[in-house]
């Protein structure tokens, strides 16, 4: 509801595990959360390499990334 990067697959934290098939295998997977500060991103970092899915974090939030979008 906050905010979605074109192109993002939404997926909670809580659903993770099970849904890991919608997931591109040939691409690099990056996570987003709500801000900087919030630690479902990590946590699904987190999980995600314990499965060994290349992966990293956005470190800001939708905010943050459209705002630089909209400030070149």
């Amino acid at each position: 509801e906050s905010g979605h990067i074109p192109g993002a697959v939404n997926i909670p934290f809580s659903e993770l595990e099970g849904r890991l098939s919608e997931l591109p295998s040939n691409h690099e997977t990056v996570v987003y959360c709500r801000g900087p500060f919030c630690v479902l991103s990590g946590n699904a970092l987190n999980f995600l390499r314990s499965k060994g899915i290349r992966s990293r974090r956005f470190e800001g939030g939708y905010r943050e990334w459209s705002e630089a979008r909209s400030n070149p």
